[in-house]
């Protein structure tokens, strides 16, 4: 019963640290490469609503991915207290919110990239900062949609860098 108290508040710990720490860096993206590189107003309804799906985006792609660290964590737990072993779970948690973070970014980079190419007559960002709600809107549900859409994949692909024992083969 201790072992599952002690894992949930390790979870809970990772999960407010990892949360604050990526979704902060985003956000610091977003003012970056959209607002400033535009021009947008800070008080701009149409760009609080881009950058809210980005955020969401991002945070509802990040939920699993505590789920493999998690793993990698307490199958080097059950090996031992081997110092050579946790380093190897600090690299492997590394690897994952390396990879997890960039590929998140990557994501939603394309998806507004993409989305903003095969509309030819509408400059959206231009529209954000003129406060079009409606095309803020609807590039916002491209970026949600298409998080929901490869949110699967993302997980199995981080699921495939746990290294889990090798188990012998039957056949």
């Amino acid at each position: 019963m201790k072992d599952l108290f002690y894992t949930s508040i390790i979870e809970l710990g990772l999960s407010v640290f990892i949360g604050t720490i990526v979704l902060y860096s985003t956000y610091k993206l977003i003012d970056r490469f959209i607002r400033k590189k535009h021009g947008i107003e800070i008080n701009n309804t149409a760009y609080g609503i881009l950058c809210s799906s980005i955020l969401f985006s991002v945070a509802y792609l990040i939920s699993n991915i505590k789920d493999p660290i998690l793993t990698s964590v307490e199958l080097i737990q059950r090996s031992g207290n081997d110092v050579s072993l946790i380093l190897e779970g600090l690299k492997y948690t590394g690897l994952f919110l390396g990879i997890s973070v960039f590929i998140i970014w990557l994501i939603n980079i394309i998806s507004i990239y993409l989305f903003t190419i095969m509309t030819k007559d509408l400059d959206e960002f231009k529209e954000i900062k003129n406060n079009n709600i409606a095309v803020a809107l609807i590039t916002s549900i491209i970026v949600v949609s298409i998080s929901i859409m490869v949110k699967s994949s993302l997980y199995l692909m981080l699921e495939s860098f746990v290294p889990y024992p090798d188990i012998p083969t039957i056949f």
